[in-house]
């Protein structure tokens, strides 16, 4: 199975996949809430120069208003949905997460020209009916296994230091290249920026290998089937 029942903070009420069952080293880079200028841009110099293949779960109404900067995510990395308009949908009616998520779609789709399969909800809280309609819409749910709390906009050193330390084989990330929908001008992702590189030359160095979501997802499945 992809998917795990959780019972920690974030995924008290679903199966999401959080990790993949490997012990090879290899580990997914993901980004929420953008795209973001200039912040996006920055970050794709960066993997494009260190060679690295991330995925990015986008805000349709951010996607909006920078679509060229999401076709460009996506045609070089693995793209996500992360709602419409980035709300707390814990508690919210079903016509309401499938309006987030189907809005979120449409605009993914109308920039990128890319239907996204995979689905992180804002703030992390899944409820039983946020999960419910994400797969009716198409969409598995994703968490994550070790997170910076960048959105604080700790210190670089910080952000490094608490992703490093806490990775593992067939880990998941959790980073930042927006805000909410706050794109402009209160998004400061600069720590962010500035943290990536060396998060990913000192995971280079202990033998990491970098694999999108579904790359993950899919190492997961043959190694349960193996």
């Amino acid at each position: 199975m992809v998917y795990e029942w959780l019972s920690p903070r974030s995924w008290i009420y679903g199966p999401v996949f959080w990790q993949a069952h490997t012990e090879e080293r290899v580990i997914s880079l993901t980004f929420d809430d953008g795209p973001c200028h200039p912040y996006t841009g920055q970050l794709l110099e960066i993997l494009d120069r260190e060679d690295v293949r991330a995925t990015f779960f986008q805000v349709g109404n951010n996607v909006v208003r920078e679509p060229r900067l999401a076709a460009e995510v996506a045609s070089q990395h693995a793209v996500g949905n992360h709602t419409f308009t980035h709300p707390h949908l814990t508690w919210s009616r079903p016509s309401t997460i499938r309006d987030e998520l189907e809005r979120g779609q449409d605009a993914i789709h109308d920039a990128t020209g890319k239907l996204p399969t995979i689905f992180r909800v804002p703030h992390g809280w899944y409820g039983p009916q946020t999960i419910s309609v994400a797969e009716e819409v198409g969409l598995r749910c994703m968490g994550w296994s070790v997170m910076a709390w960048d959105w604080n906009r700790p210190p670089q050193e910080k952000i490094q230091h608490r992703i490093t330390r806490g990775i593992h084989p067939g880990g998941v990330t959790l980073l930042h290249d927006g805000q909410d929908t706050d794109a402009y001008p209160k998004a400061d992702r600069s720590h962010t920026i500035a943290a990536v590189p060396h998060i990913i030359r000192q995971l280079k160095e202990d033998g990491y290998c970098f694999l999108t979501l579904p790359e993950m997802m899919d190492l997961d499945a043959a190694h349960n089937h193996s």
